[in-house]
């Protein structure tokens, strides 16, 4: 492959042999895309930018003002510089243009003796023309051996480094998961520096090459190009382009292996989860993963997402495996994400004793909640149930159930009674049971229907009254000062609660029957 057309390497043809660089010496590496003999002052929209302009200065004929004005455009539209013919109409420039000129790198070029226009414009077409040609078939053979790689690869860094070899300049990928990969490799000052530049909102350079990895509008990584020595054209970004369809296209396959792996997975898991597997096929799948051995016993712990919109939201749960994972890994258990849209499942397999299976979960869900999962702008809040723990791993099934209780309970019972674990409910698992096996309508209505009627024809509230003060043990002043009313008002509900209940209800056996009665009534309004 030809050098690429810049400045400096026109400025060794024949045609220049009488030319000076008066103004600009460190824009001279600029590319030139191609060459224009311009006359006017105005620019508009006749350049397009990377041209080297040709110029006798017969628009301007020794007017500064008029030539510092097309000096800015020139500027402005990118062009790469600006060749002018000393003696035909112009007799210098003046310094107040080269201080221009210079501050902003742009090459002024002076033809101290008269040259001919038209045969340094076909000199440099010429190898334009050419090299445009040669960039075409190294682009397309670059892209044919690119694509037969792709089929027997099974790295992303071969891709990378392909790209880096061919184009010979500095490469740097950054993933989204933030693995950063550098070919040639940089010492870790270096690298710091360069992810610094390049974190800046304001990268944008004829030195710098950005190239997003896109599969199914979804950013995975960016690829740059970065070079001190020379300017990036229009084929190392067609280079780079293609290089980032191949890595994406590497991607897509990985990805579409991860998701068969993961849906075969999450089947099972899922089978495993409504009890269809055994204790001894439960161990041979986990031998796969050297766990068999070291797992002492299990529990299900399930987070529901609550949206901002249910509709329109896709949270980003690989963000949240991850970081579930990671908290419940540092407290003793292995863990295995079930996804279903709004709501996470987690299999936590036990792999320390299992006295204080508790204790440590309750310090990874006190940890994630300080964390916080909000992060996330589609998610408004989140709840986190746990079930039973399990010692037997083919009864995960009653885990799973327990857990999926508790979070319906969550959702219906008072904020101050509600609790993260299933071993926590304790009476409401009582009648949970209860519940499955008889009828708890005729229980609440023998003893709570009097009240409930009594609050609905009067609009009152003397069932939470009865809740509360079962709650304070009778006492008297600490129920007046929960439930928000003075000593004698408490009184008189206190009277109308002996009229329904009869005088006894705070004797021990009658007591114990309300109280179960409040839960159930309770449980039934969170399950209904």
């Amino acid at each position: 492959m030809n050098e690429h057309m810049s400045i400096e390497n026109i400025l060794k043809r024949d045609h220049f042999a009488s030319a000076e660089v008066i103004a600009g010496q460190k824009g001279i590496d600029r590319l030139v895309k191609w060459v224009h003999v311009y006359e006017m002052i105005e620019v508009r929209k006749n350049l397009k930018g990377g041209e080297l302009v040709l110029s006798t200065g017969f628009g301007w004929k020794d007017d500064d003002e008029l030539f510092l004005h097309l000096l800015k455009q020139l500027i402005e539209k990118e062009v790469a510089g600006i060749c002018i013919e000393i003696g035909s109409f112009v007799d210098y420039i003046s310094q107040e243009a080269i201080d221009f000129a210079e501050a902003n790198d742009f090459p002024i070029i002076l033809f101290r003796e008269e040259v001919s226009f038209v045969e340094i414009t076909q000199d440099i077409h010429a190898d334009l023309i050419n090299q445009q040609y040669e960039f075409i078939t190294n682009l397309e053979d670059y892209s044919q051996r690119l694509n037969k790689r792709l089929l027997s690869i099974d790295n992303y860094f071969e891709i990378l480094k392909n790209l880096q070899q061919y184009v010979n300049c500095q490469l740097v990928y950054i993933a989204k998961d933030h693995t950063v990969v550098t070919i040639p490799a940089l010492r870790e000052k270096e690298r710091e520096q360069v992810l610094m530049e390049l974190s800046k909102p304001d990268i944008g350079s004829r030195r710098v090459l950005k190239q997003p990895v896109q599969v199914f509008d979804r950013e995975f990584a960016n690829i740059y190009l970065l070079s001190n020595r020379r300017e990036f054209g229009e084929f190392e970004s067609l280079l780079l382009d293609r290089t980032g369809t191949a890595l994406a296209q590497y991607l897509l396959r990985e990805l579409y292996t991860e998701e068969k792996r993961k849906a075969k997975e999450t089947e099972w898991l899922t089978e495993w989860l409504q009890g269809e597997h055994e204790e001894e096929e439960i161990r041979d799948r986990l031998a796969v993963y050297k766990l068999d051995k070291t797992v002492k016993g299990a529990i299900v712990l399930t987070i529901k997402l609550n949206m901002v919109d249910r509709q329109k939201s896709n949270p980003d749960v690989t963000y949240m495996n991850m970081l579930i994972h990671n908290i419940f890994d540092q407290n003793g258990y292995y863990v295995f994400p079930v996804e279903k849209r709004h709501q996470l499942t987690f299999i936590l397999l036990n792999r320390k004793e299992a006295e204080d299976w508790k204790e440590r979960i309750k310090r990874g869900v006190v940890r994630l909640q300080k964390i916080s999962l909000l992060n996330d702008s589609s998610i408004s809040s989140f709840q986190i149930a746990g079930g039973k723990y399990v010692k037997e791993l083919s009864k995960l099934h009653e885990s799973f159930q327990t857990a999926q209780e508790t979070l319906t309970l969550q959702e219906k019972l008072p904020e101050s009674q509600s609790k993260f674990f299933y071993d926590d409910l304790h009476m409401y698992r009582l009648i949970s049971l209860v519940h499955q096996h008889s009828n708890l309508d005729g229980l609440v209505e023998e003893y709570l229907e009097p009240i409930i009627k009594y609050d609905e024809k009067n609009n009152t509230n003397l069932l939470e009254t009865l809740r509360v003060y079962l709650a304070c043990n009778g006492s008297k002043k600490e129920t007046a000062s929960k439930v928000f009313v003075v000593r004698q008002t408490l009184y008189h509900r206190l009277e109308k609660l002996e009229k329904l209940l009869g005088p006894d209800f705070m004797e021990c056996e009658k007591r114990q029957v309300i109280e179960f009665a409040l839960l159930a009534h309770e449980y039934q309004r969170a399950v209904t």
